[in-house]
């Protein structure tokens, strides 16, 4: 075979070795190699592994115990240290019963053995309770076995539990013991497997919170006991507890922020959720933002746009923007809305976080603002050019009637005419200008109630 390999041990061939064994598994060249000669054979074996060999050895020539059984590290030929396991039996004796003959396998286990070391590694770092819990004929329960581990976490003398009728009072809070026997009774009549969590007060009032499973068996008479594995979860708790609360502020900001805001998946870009804000802005319901995607709140305009700012958030998850988009209600509306947009693990899948200011009303004051200023340049334009020309001519006539004893009657005539143009062309002018300004505050007044009418 592969892994094992057969052995013979006799008086007359007290160091019997396997050769295709060392050849193949130790990489020695039998009898060749001089590093298998025998007054270097001792060398080969881990410091102290093999006296303990020789001392089992000898257990088992003087006993009458005829099986053995050892494992020991053995140097390899390339230097690192190999887990050897010999297992055997006698087949044949001497007049005192001891064994004069023993065949066996010899196998190597190093992988086994590493396995074995990390296991019992991690166990040395996982609190384990073992308890025992056995049902009688009348259905009563009493603790069979509790390991020694209980004293260490509940500071709980394992003798007394053993003997104390009210065990359950110690193994669990008084709020938590009808959880605990319903549980119990429960798995021991439909012989299911046992699973139960519950807090444990120590001796110094600290709160310990143990889960226990189990699967009950029932045994050779009559009688059922169930093997209960408890560990101690208070960190787990803890953080499960912090994680909750946690999650609840944050569900809290989310649902009551007064700005639109949504999660979405960065793949599909479906909506995975929305606040109250966001279904009273965009029309939609809860259920109908959850049938959708960003698609469906962008003209189709915009779409490229979504397309490209989506790829480059795929390409940098973390990244962190904002920017300016169009968005579209369920009734059609068009909506300018501020994005800022940042990473987020919902579900346990990578996301984006979406806050969605709507500035529609922000751009329709600007938009008026721009109109007024242009209004504004106008109304200088006029002042400055148009309306200076006749006022300028009109006080050029005024002059002129100052020396009205020079003048002739059609002179006077022609003055007087000009002079009456001239105001009748500042009057018209000074009514634009009022036109517009009055135009101007009507809009304004239009814009506010607009404003208003949307609110």
């Amino acid at each position: 075979m592969d892994k094992h390999y057969g052995w013979r041990w006799s008086e007359e061939d007290p160091i019997f070795k396997n050769n295709n064994f060392i050849h193949k598994v130790l990489g020695y060249d039998e009898p060749k190699d001089q590093s298998f000669a025998t007054e270097k054979f001792k060398e080969l074996f881990y410091p102290g592994d093999f006296d303990l060999l020789q001392k089992s050895w000898k257990e088992y020539n003087d006993g009458t115990d005829h099986s053995f059984e050892i494992s020991y590290r053995f140097r390899h030929k390339d230097g690192s240290w190999r887990w050897i396991k010999e297992s055997g039996l006698a087949n044949k004796f001497n007049s005192s019963n001891n064994p004069i003959v023993g065949i066996g396998t010899i196998q190597e286990v190093t992988d086994k053995k590493k396995k074995t070391t990390q296991l019992k590694s991690i166990l040395k770092n996982v609190s384990i309770i073992i308890l025992r819990l056995r049902q009688d004929s009348n259905n009563n329960i009493k603790v069979e076995y509790i390991s020694k581990e209980a004293l260490q976490h509940w500071n709980i003398p394992c003798e007394t539990l053993l003997q104390d009728e009210n065990y359950m009072r110690n193994l669990a809070h008084k709020d938590d013991l009808g959880k605990i026997r319903s549980s119990l009774g429960h798995s021991f009549a439909k012989m299911e497997f046992f699973e139960c969590q519950w807090r444990v007060v120590s001796q110094e009032d600290k709160i310990i919170w143990c889960q226990g499973v189990g699967t009950p068996i029932l045994d050779k008479d009559g009688s059922r006991f169930i093997d209960v594995v408890i560990t101690d979860i208070t960190k787990e708790k803890i953080y499960t507890e912090q994680l909750k609360e946690s999650e609840n502020k944050y569900y809290n900001l989310f649902q009551h922020s007064p700005q639109p805001s949504w999660v979405y998946d960065l793949e599909s870009l479906a909506f995975l959720n929305v606040n109250t804000a966001a279904v009273e802005r965009y029309g939609y319901s809860k259920k109908e933002f959850l049938s959708m995607t960003l698609a469906d709140i962008r003209p189709k305009s915009e779409l490229r746009v979504l397309e490209k700012q989506v790829n480059i958030t795929r390409k940098d998850y973390q990244n962190l923007f904002h920017g300016y988009f169009k968005h579209c209600n369920k009734k059609g509306d068009i909506i300018l809305v501020h994005l800022y947009s940042s990473p987020i693990i919902y579900n346990g899948k990578k996301c984006r976080q979406v806050i969605a200011v709507d500035i529609s009303e922000k751009m329709k004051y600007l938009e008026f603002i721009e109109n007024q200023n242009k209004s504004l340049k106008k109304i200088g334009w006029m002042q400055s050019h148009e309306l200076r020309a006749p006022l300028v001519r009109l006080m050029g006539l005024i002059n002129l009637l100052n020396d009205h004893e020079s003048l002739c009657k059609e002179e006077m005539k022609y003055i007087n005419t000009e002079i009456i143009n001239s105001a009748n062309e500042m009057d018209i002018m000074t009514k634009n200008i009022a036109k517009i300004i009055n135009d101007t505050q009507l809009k304004e007044k239009e814009n506010d109630l607009q404003i208003i009418a949307n609110r």
